[in-house]
């Protein structure tokens, strides 16, 4: 049977706001880059202002960010330390550094008492659809992992022998380093599918489930918002976000291969989004000819 689509709603609700404020939560905003391409920045100071309205704080650059102001579309998932869980889109309005929100946001705990760095510029988002809030599914997640064990394990197919099997192609160096493999495929590890739907706003969809069985690919087992993935057309380009709960992360994004039951993501890029320097992986960057001026 084909899984529904998710009710979508254009507020919040009053008494989900409340959830927003902690600073103990997991904030993502999914951005577009210059090439229309799905980008993801974990953002945890991001609340809803009211119930139509969005607020995120910046202290430190990155490229997702920027990606908000200059093509304005975003996605963005709001999830608690209770696994309940909000998606959906919205719209970049403008920023600013001074004012009531930057002092609330300079006012909670996390930056309050932050002795080298606070919140710089808060930016503004217009609530365009929101899922009314939910529970992770957990029981979707745990057959997901086991299948993606199992299939991972059997190869699926050969995901690499098989499909990839191109002398060329295995000539050269693998995109994902077995530091990226390694963090991909831990279990308690937080991961995140992000593509960009028909209406040009990137979607996030919550994806715990993923694993890496090679050095190439991502493997996407299909039990958690099965109906997500199958509006994912083959050859869509697709970022999967993969952080714990230390804060550590990192994004990769390659091609979607629909399966019978979830998909297949072939990467081709891998970011590290982590402070202080975030910065490309892969395909390797001369840093050398990045520098333009001292």
């Amino acid at each position: 049977m084909r899984a529904r689509p998710e009710r979508m709603t254009d507020h919040f609700e009053l008494e989900d706001l409340k959830f927003f404020e902690p600073d103990g939560k997991v904030g993502l905003l999914a951005t577009l880059d210059p090439e229309g391409l799905p980008h993801v920045t974990l953002v945890t100071a991001m609340q809803a202002q009211d119930e139509r309205h969005l607020i995120f704080g910046q202290f430190c650059e990155g490229r997702g960010k920027r990606y908000a102001e200059e093509r304005k579309k975003v996605g963005f998932l709001l999830m608690t330390l209770d696994r309940r869980l909000w998606k959906g889109t919205a719209l970049w309005t403008g920023k600013a550094q001074s004012g009531p929100e930057h002092e609330l946001m300079n006012r909670k705990p996390m930056w309050r008492y932050n002795s080298y760095f606070g919140i710089h510029t808060v930016h503004y988002l217009d609530l365009i659809s929101v899922t009314p809030g939910r529970d992770l599914p957990l029981a979707a997640v745990a057959r997901g992992v086991l299948a993606g064990a199992l299939r991972g394990s059997l190869g699926e197919g050969r995901i690499r022998g098989t499909e990839l099997g191109r002398g060329t192609e295995l000539e050269r160096p693998d995109p994902i380093n077995p530091w990226t493999r390694a963090f991909i495929r831990k279990t308690g590890n937080l991961k995140f599918l992000s593509y960009v739907a028909e209406d040009g706003f990137p979607r996030i969809v919550p994806q715990l489930a993923a694993t890496c069985p090679d050095g190439r690919s991502i493997l996407l087992p299909g039990t958690e918002f099965p109906a997500d993935l199958a509006r994912i057309p083959a050859g869509a380009a697709t970022a999967l976000f993969a952080m714990s709960l230390d804060m550590e992360d990192v994004l990769v994004r390659g091609r979607f291969e629909p399966r019978r039951r979830g998909g297949v993501i072939r990467v081709d890029w891998v970011y590290n989004s982590m402070p202080p320097v975030a910065e490309q992986i892969y395909p390797p960057v001369d840093l050398a000819r990045k520098v333009e001026a001292f």
